[in-house]
């Protein structure tokens, strides 16, 4: 008995040891950084970019409109030429059949080109439920409002405008540069696909490939007092599964026991209860903590700031409490759609609901498709794929274009954080997979995680200094571009 009192002592002992430690490291980690933004441009010259904005704004590229697709686009490929003359003069352009755009800048060398990103539509939106018409925009209290002003229309002024300036000052890049906008991204459209299929005929690999995702975030973590700048080195996948159950039917004056229905909702009630699939902390979303880890506040420093202690803890507790953190460590799985009777009174011979995973790396389809088909055969359900995609490969947070574009970050906002970062949802960067092994998600601009979810909804906006803050980013990051890889 006197033993096992020993052991547990020496156990509670060993805890207390190891905790002090990591008070002691959090207390030594505190974030200590003096950066500070840089100067801003005159008010003139951001005023300018923002009312040029606006003029791309006021066209309704909303992509899959039936009847005014073409003729919108059309119009804002003339105001894109009204906009960048010399980017226009001095680049060649291929328009795809839908509306995307391909542009290349000629280098001086035959290097490896640099291709940077943006698509042309946006999503619908009600004018009612705005405070500005969403096609029209306006410039208030700092922030240019408008359907697009973030996704990602300003991303596409900021790149082209780099560019309109540097020609302007003479600058011929060292490599080629590639400017693509598709026109259909916002409903996973194949524009992009087109502008890697022209680029891989041609045998174009791109060293580096800059398309949206990551952003420069305030309030991206708990507590966190820094703006986080999150690069997206990897995009999770997507996967639509249906479950049906079937039966022989009948009035529902008799009902028998598990109909279809009932199945379906005891299957849905288990994977909701007991999560089936694998969670893990993989390397890039460690990453992302401990950078963020000395500007938080003491107890998520302690948290997230020794993983050498606590990463089962925060694997095991932060997907149970949250679900930002179940799509940080697992696949996700969201019940979406479900079909059963067309009347009130029978029960249904075939009932069915449709599943939208979004895939990690952790566990490709395959395998996650044999996790849940075993737990529906319990209730007599099958399982069936109507899509997917698996996870696109991990961009290497230490080769020579994760860290050219994080030097680039750190020199242009010197007072934020970087991190790499998992991007949940799809964008056009999947498919230049094809033809690079960089293509990186982030888009030099900004912005609150409020302003975030007006994204796809009402009074999306942009602040006015972020706009100009992302021009100036993508001057930099094509002029020192030019020796990337002789310096590496």
């Amino acid at each position: 008995m006197e033993y096992v009192l020993y052991v547990l002592l020496g156990i509670i002992a060993i805890l207390i040891l190891l905790l002090l430690i990591a008070v002691i490291n959090t207390i030594l980690m505190s974030d200590k950084s003096d950066g500070k933004p840089l100067d801003p441009l005159p008010s003139e010259v951001e005023t300018k970019y923002a009312q040029d904005l606006l003029r791309l704004i006021k066209h309704k590229t909303i992509a899959g409109e039936a009847g005014k697709t073409k003729i919108e686009f059309k119009t804002m490929h003339q105001e894109l030429e009204s906009l960048f003359p010399k980017v226009h003069e001095k680049c060649e352009r291929v328009i795809f059949a839908g509306g995307s755009l391909l542009y290349r800048w000629p280098g001086k060398t035959a290097g490896r080109p640099l291709v940077l990103m943006a698509h042309q539509d946006v999503v619908p939106a009600t004018a009612s439920e705005w405070s500005v018409d969403p096609f029209s925009g306006t410039i208030k209290d700092g922030k240019i409002l408008g359907r697009g002003s973030f996704d990602t229309k300003a991303t596409l002024y900021a790149f082209l405008k780099a560019a309109e300036e540097l020609l302007e000052e003479g600058f011929t890049p060292d490599v080629d540069v590639y400017f693509s906008s598709s026109s259909d991204e916002e409903i996973s459209g194949g524009g992009a696909e087109e502008a890697v299929e022209y680029l891989y005929q041609r045998n174009i690999e791109p060293l580096i490939v800059l398309d949206e995702g990551g952003a420069i975030v305030s309030g991206a973590l708990p507590s966190l007092k820094r703006h986080l700048a999150l690069i997206g080195v990897i995009e999770k996948g997507y996967l639509n599964l249906r479950f049906s159950a079937k039966s022989t039917g009948g009035h529902s004056s008799t009902p028998p026991k598990n109909t279809p229905i009932a199945r379906l909702a005891n299957f849905v009630s288990r994977v909701e209860k007991r999560f089936p699939l694998k969670t893990k902390m993989i390397s890039e979303v460690k990453d992302m903590f401990q950078v963020s880890a000395k500007s938080m506040s003491f107890p998520y420093r302690l948290l997230f700031g020794n993983m050498w202690l606590f990463k089962g803890l925060i694997c095991w507790l932060l997907p149970r409490i949250n679900p930002y953190g179940r799509a940080l460590f697992s696949t996700t799985i969201a019940f979406t759609m479900m079909k059963g009777s067309d009347a009130a009174n029978v029960i249904p011979s075939e009932a069915h609901i449709l599943c939208n995973l979004r895939t990690h790396p952790i566990q490709d389809i395959n395998a996650t498709v044999q996790v849940l088909a075993k737990i529906a055969r319990k209730y007599d359900i099958d399982c069936e794929i109507i899509e997917g995609r698996e996870a696109t490969p991990i961009v290497n947070t230490k080769g020579v274009a994760y860290n050219y574009l994080l030097n680039q970050i750190n020199k242009n906002f010197p007072d934020v954080l970087v991190s790499p970062y998992i991007i949940f949802g799809g964008t056009d960067a999947r498919f230049f997979t094809k033809i690079t092994d960089a293509a990186l998600r982030f888009s030099p601009v900004r912005v609150t995680n409020d302003d975030l979810k007006k994204m796809h909804g009402i009074d999306e906006c942009i602040e006015v200094r972020s706009l100009a803050e992302a021009v100036v980013f993508y001057k930099s990051f094509m002029k020192d571009f030019q020796t990337i890889e002789e310096a590496n």
